[in-house]
């Protein structure tokens, strides 16, 4: 399990992990620049996670957790 940003992930049961293009409210004011990031694992289970819940957006998200991973490979 590694930790990337405020949550604990195992990268070995991730399958992918997208950017959803639809905003969870666009007509609220408090959600607008929110990024849903969603997480789908290789035993199907599909998570969706704000950028605000894990504190970091969808592009830092992902560079945070490969440089993580190839350390953890190496």
């Amino acid at each position: 399990m590694i930790k990337v940003g405020n949550i604990l992930i195992d990268p070995n049961d991730i399958s992918s992990v997208h950017q959803d293009m639809k905003s969870p409210d666009s007509y609220d004011k408090k959600s607008r620049g929110i990024q849903v990031i969603q997480i789908i694992y290789k035993n199907g289970v599909v998570k969706n996670f704000t950028s605000s819940e894990i504190g970091m957006s969808y592009n830092d998200f992902v560079e945070s957790f490969m440089k993580i991973k190839e350390k953890e490979e190496s």
